[in-house]
């Protein structure tokens, strides 16, 4: 028997280690180390401190998936500038697709994040993390109180009514307006956006109407009618 030198042993267990290692640096270990590369840049959901909404980028119609791929069918097509809200980012295949819905309404759906940017309200922030305006208005903590135009009953002419409004950033708000009958109602702002009104004895709050003209909200939920300086919203 043939006995091996201590440097013969060494190069020996050198070569059979580096053998055994060789396939951890195949296209696994590649594709997995990419893997982890898109990750490191999958943007936050808001319920995580992420950007609250995104503005969805190019020139033409986009589809909104309805899984995270491009075979996925269409859940509808969206216009460029349209604002979505950010329901959270993943990595698939190398590639990072978000959850969103369109904030005028719509079904949620799912787009490259490369086709997104995040959205700047129109007050000029990029607003982070969930509203906190609603659960403000709930306990009381306002940040501005105005007196406004408005009529609580059809074929009624405009009177006064008091609006207390809880401010957020992003052109997001929650408002509280309060007529001389006592009757209140929470009207609830996004993005600039009117989106709803809470639902009451007297009306359900689906049943709305808006515009902005001239830096007022013109306000219809159910039989009620307001008129709504937009710095109560989003203004100085």
């Amino acid at each position: 028997m043939t006995l091996l030198s201590d440097t013969e042993c060494r190069f020996r267990l050198l070569v059979i280690l580096a053998l055994t290692l060789v396939p951890l640096a195949g296209p696994g270990i590649a594709q997995e180390r990419g893997a982890s590369a898109a990750q490191a840049t999958v943007p936050a959901a808001a319920e995580a401190g992420g950007i609250r909404r995104w503005r969805l980028l190019g020139e033409a119609p986009v589809p909104l998936r309805s899984a995270p791929n491009e075979e996925a069918a269409p859940a509808t097509k969206l216009a460029p500038g349209t604002i979505l809200s950010n329901l959270g980012c993943e990595a698939l295949a190398r590639e990072v697709w978000c959850t969103v819905a369109p904030l005028s309404g719509g079904p949620r759906g799912h787009l490259p994040v490369a086709q997104l940017a995040p959205a700047e309200g129109p007050d000029g922030v990029v607003a982070r993390g969930l509203d906190d305006s609603a659960a403000r208005a709930k306990r009381g903590d306002f940040d501005l109180r105005a007196e406004v135009a408005c009529a609580q009953n059809p074929g009624e002419p405009m009177g006064r009514c008091t609006i207390r409004s809880a401010r957020g950033s992003g052109g997001d708000a929650t408002l509280v307006a309060t007529f001389q009958t006592g009757f209140r109602r929470t009207l609830t702002f996004a993005h600039g956006q009117f989106l709803r009104g809470n639902a009451t004895m007297s009306g359900v709050g689906t049943d709305t109407d808006w515009r902005l003209e001239d830096g007022l909200h013109l306000i219809r939920v159910d039989d009620q009618r307001f008129e709504v300086p937009d710095r109560l919203i989003s203004g100085e």
